[in-house]
């Protein structure tokens, strides 16, 4: 086999899936840079991003997880279910420990903030190829993983975090802009779904959790450490 043939085996596949245009531009550029990575395929939303990894050939998806329509967390669901091998890097400006651990439990073998050094997807993005996790310094070590990864196998010592547990991925997406004080109409503009879809959301979520006002939703947010003030 030749050296060329050899060099083209290792070049890691990636699939970029992120709503913003010069958000996927300014990795790819970046990636460009790198003998080993390579941006083969982009989506700019969950349903076509899923859709594309279904085709194949790709080895590390990089994901955001606030995408219009099809949230992320439910996106590394199905990709997860489908392929049990998935190798998925989150990065994304959400930083709330609670959604690191959806994210880690659900299928992502590692989690960046979009505050990182350019130069940590990078290696992040060669770790989760090689199959190794992933966690970015502000949320602790690496060897913190298999403890973010088993955060929902025990019972949650905040009692608002196991509160949240019964949400389901699209509920918690939703309950969270609630909490941060979007409104129904934006909510449903984001994620491509109606008025009345999220407001049944709405009605959903606050019956679930035993809240009676808006007021109630932020403040169990709060004690979750969903948001933050101050």
């Amino acid at each position: 086999m030749s050296d060329t043939a050899t060099a083209a085996e290792k070049i890691i596949r990636v699939l970029l899936i992120d709503d913003h245009a010069i958000v996927r531009e300014g990795y790819r550029h970046l990636l460009a840079t790198t003998d080993h990575i390579r941006v083969v395929a982009e989506a700019d939303s969950g349903s076509a991003g899923y859709q594309r990894y279904l085709q194949g050939d790709i080895d590390v998806v990089v994901i955001d997880l606030s995408l219009p329509g099809i949230g992320g967390m439910e996106i590394l669901r199905r990709m997860k279910h489908h392929d049990p091998k998935l190798r998925a890097l989150v990065f994304s400006m959400h930083e709330e420990r609670m959604i690191v651990e959806r994210a880690l439990t659900t299928g992502a073998l590692g989690y960046l903030s979009k505050r990182s050094e350019p130069g940590s997807i990078v290696q992040a993005i060669t770790r989760v190829a090689k199959g190794l996790p992933v966690v970015d310094p502000i949320f602790g070590s690496a060897a913190d993983f298999n403890t973010l990864r088993a955060a929902s196998s025990v019972p949650a010592p905040n009692p608002a975090r196991w509160l949240l547990e019964r949400l389901s991925h699209r509920e918690f997406e939703i309950f969270r802009q609630l909490a941060e004080g979007r409104r129904v109409s934006e909510i449903a503009s984001h994620l491509c779904l109606s008025d009345k879809t999220v407001a049944n959301y709405h009605t959903s979520i606050r019956s679930k959790l035993g809240l009676g006002t808006s007021a109630d939703l932020a403040r169990l947010a709060i004690s979750a450490g969903i948001i933050h003030v101050g």
